[in-house]
């Protein structure tokens, strides 16, 4: 698919692609709520961006609603129930940061052992996998020659 994109096209899925990580890794490394939130949508529409570069244009707009929205009601809650109004002051956004590195990576290792040891079956195709249309007769058309 790929290959059938424009230059400008490729250049915007890369350059949102880099925007779409760095937003999310500044999810976990901005020290408020709200600006993890901001951070959040950015990522979301960048991604929204990326599939508006394909040519994916319903699940381009789909996505970023959707995700603007969710943001908008997340930060709603966030700013009614947190003890911190607006999120503002400072936080940690990772709490047992070891542990939770560890189970990441531990994770990790067994899907990619899993993925690399598991006998994949083998896909068997069809001699003719687009069979034309009037070769799929029904039983009963064989006594009736005049149907066909």
């Amino acid at each position: 698919m790929l290959t059938e994109l424009s230059g400008w096209a490729i250049t915007a899925v890369a350059a949102l692609g880099v925007l779409s990580v760095a937003a999310g890794v500044a999810v976990f490394v901005v020290d408020s709520m709200a600006r993890a939130t901001f951070a959040l949508l950015a990522s979301f529409l960048a991604v929204a961006g990326i599939l508006l570069a394909l040519d994916l244009v319903y699940l381009a707009v789909v996505t970023a609603l959707m995700m603007t929205i969710e943001m908008a009601i997340m930060a709603v809650f966030m700013i009614m129930f947190m003890m911190n109004p607006a999120g503002l002051m400072p936080m940690t956004m990772v709490h047992n940061a070891k542990g939770s590195a560890g189970t990441g990576a531990g994770a990790f290792v067994v899907l990619v052992v899993g993925i690399w040891t598991i006998d994949w079956p083998t896909r068997d195709t069809p001699a003719r996998p687009t069979a034309p249309a009037s070769s799929a007769r029904p039983s009963w058309a064989a006594t009736c020659s005049s149907c066909w």
